[in-house]
C-alpha cells in the first residue's frame, strides 16, 4: 500500500496484492475496502495492481497466473481455476 499527501490529508494512491507468504485472491479488495473506508483515507477503489495466485497441485509449489494461463512455472502442470494458494 503506498500513501501519498494530497490536499493537506493523506491519500492511498496505490494498493496491490503480491504478498507471496499470504497469496491473497484479487477477491480480497473488499475487505481492504471496507477497512479503508472504516478508516476514512481517499483510495482508487480497486488494487492498483493485481497478482493471481495458484498452488500447483501435483508439485505443491505458489505460483503466478500471467497472462491468464494457469500452468505452474517449476513443474508446467495444469494449475486450478478456483484459489487455492494460502497457508
Amino acid at each position: 500500500m503506498g500513501f501519498a499527501r494530497a490536499a493537506g490529508r493523506w491519500t492511498v494512491h496505490e494498493v496491490t496484492n503480491p504478498s507471496t507468504g499470504y497469496c491473497p485472491d484479487t477477491d480480497s479488495w473488499h475487505a481492504v475496502r471496507r477497512a479503508l473506508d472504516r478508516v476514512g483515507p481517499e483510495h482508487p477503489g480497486r488494487f492498483t495492481h493485481e497478482v493471481v495466485f495458484r498452488r500447483c497441485e501435483e508439485c505443491g509449489e505458489r505460483s503466478i497466473v500471467r497472462e491468464a494461463e494457469f500452468v505452474c512455472v517449476f513443474c508446467g502442470s495444469e494449475l486450478p481455476v478456483a484459489w487455492n494458494a494460502g497457508p
